[in-house]
């Protein structure tokens, strides 16, 4: 709805939405004269989101008479979508596993956009959660791993978890592995984050608030 608050408030119209229509009588000019104003401005609020809405929504907003109406129906429509989405996305997180057939990148990626569409729905991730998200997802054979990066006494960064889970992944692979591709994007990645691990080294303030900022 952040498109159509917008809309409203540029056209000057946003006022139909979060007043009420003043009383007018027959001996006060003003507030007869204020009365029409604001009906013209809801007129026109009403029409602007009317026009603004998918056609699966139209009967919300034509079946009342304000602005304000047509507003808060909408926003207790999509509040209780966003609910049901949110809900949905974190049980799903919390339930993510590696099965046999999914590589570490693609396990990960999908991680990933579980938090990015949470934060859509102003629910954010911090990194350190998604990144015991993602151990905790893994099998029984990626233990040990597991057991020494949760036991850390400082915050994990799901970069640097991917890269040790993926130099795992590629020692499970059995000689002449028939998976190139994986096998090529795993050793890129898990380079990247040696390197990145080596500058941690010579330069461990400035390196770390850059990969903390990433």
């Amino acid at each position: 709805m952040a498109y159509q608050r917008a809309q409203l408030k540029k056209e000057k119209l946003w006022k139909a939405v979060v007043t009420d229509r003043s009383a007018s009588g027959s001996d006060d000019r003003k507030a007869d004269q204020v009365a029409e104003e604001w009906d013209a401005m809801n007129e026109a609020a009403l029409a602007t989101i009317r026009m603004s809405v998918k056609p699966v929504h139209l009967n919300t907003v034509t079946s009342v008479d304000t602005a304000k109406e047509a507003w808060n129906a909408l926003k207790g429509m999509f509040e209780a979508r966003d609910n049901t989405q949110l809900l949905r996305l974190m049980e799903e997180l919390s339930s993510l596993k590696k099965g046999d057939d999914k590589s570490i990148i693609k396990f990960t990626s999908r991680a990933k956009m579980i938090r990015d569409e949470l934060a859509m729905l102003r629910n954010p991730v911090d990194d350190n959660t998604l990144a015991l998200r993602v151990l905790s997802g893994h099998p029984a054979e990626y233990g040990m791993l597991r057991t020494v990066l949760e036991n850390k006494d400082v915050e994990l960064v799901i970069s640097d978890v991917t890269a040790k889970l993926l130099q795992v992944e590629q020692r499970k692979m059995p000689a002449g592995s028939s998976k190139p591709v994986r096998s090529v994007k795993s050793q890129a990645f898990a380079a990247a984050a040696r390197q990145r691990s080596s500058l941690t080294r010579r330069r461990p303030c400035a390196t770390t608030a850059t990969i903390r900022g990433t």
